[in-house]
């Protein structure tokens, strides 16, 4: 009889220690899972930094003349639990970056249509500029949608809600047009020739996102 005891007693600890053990690799799992969405998102931030930081010489663009011109038009997305960021520059060069990956995608100048669409579009932040807040460029909350001017002089941001900001009747609907139009060539050009993609490596942090 205590050999039945002593068998169902080792049976109800088995299945105990086996719940203990699915309960900590759910845990690890979930705290890896949170590492790495830290990760993307502070990889994220640095290269949302880096960009800001550019001038026209880092790039080779050369300004004309002392006027204030812009080289790149920025257009940056917080939508569900992603933020993505697609910038294009005056020489037709196109960046895409996202909190989902850790790299940041290039889009080839050579693609006619795409370096068309993103010279027309920083020609036309040309004319905008002028009316947007200098050195705004905080943390995008989710919902919104920015715009980022780089001058050879300054950065200069607008934004608000999607829904307001993409309305027909927004004074930036010039703007949101050519900025989505680079994007749509963006499309084009990954679907015909892979972008070159650079990945950097750095470490790990544990910093949970603000406004994720």
């Amino acid at each position: 009889m205590k050999e039945g005891y002593w068998f169902f007693g080792a049976l109800i600890f088995f299945h105990f220690g086996r719940l203990l053990y699915l309960y900590y690799q759910k845990k690890r799992s979930d705290k890896v899972d949170e590492e790495i969405a830290d990760y993307r998102y502070e990889r994220y931030l640095e290269m949302r930094d880096e960009t800001f930081a550019l001038k026209p010489e880092d790039l080779s663009i050369v300004i004309p003349n002392d006027k204030e011109t812009a080289f790149a038009l920025a257009m940056e997305i917080h939508a569900s639990d992603v933020l993505q960021t697609v910038v294009a520059f005056s020489d037709g060069k196109v960046w895409a970056f996202n909190s989902k990956n850790t790299r940041k995608n290039i889009g080839d100048s050579d693609t006619v249509d795409l370096s068309s669409a993103a010279i027309e579009a920083v020609a036309t932040a040309q004319y905008h500029f002028a009316r947007m807040k200098r050195k705004n460029t905080n943390d995008l909350l989710p919902g919104y949608i920015k715009f980022h001017i780089l001058t050879n002089l300054d950065t200069y941001s607008v934004g608000g809600m999607i829904t307001e900001i993409l309305h027909d009747s927004s004074e930036w609907s010039e703007l949101v047009t050519k900025a989505f139009k680079v994007t749509d060539e963006l499309g084009n050009a990954a679907q015909n020739k892979p972008m070159k993609r650079v990945y950097t490596k750095i470490a790990v942090k544990r910093s949970k996102p603000a406004n994720f």
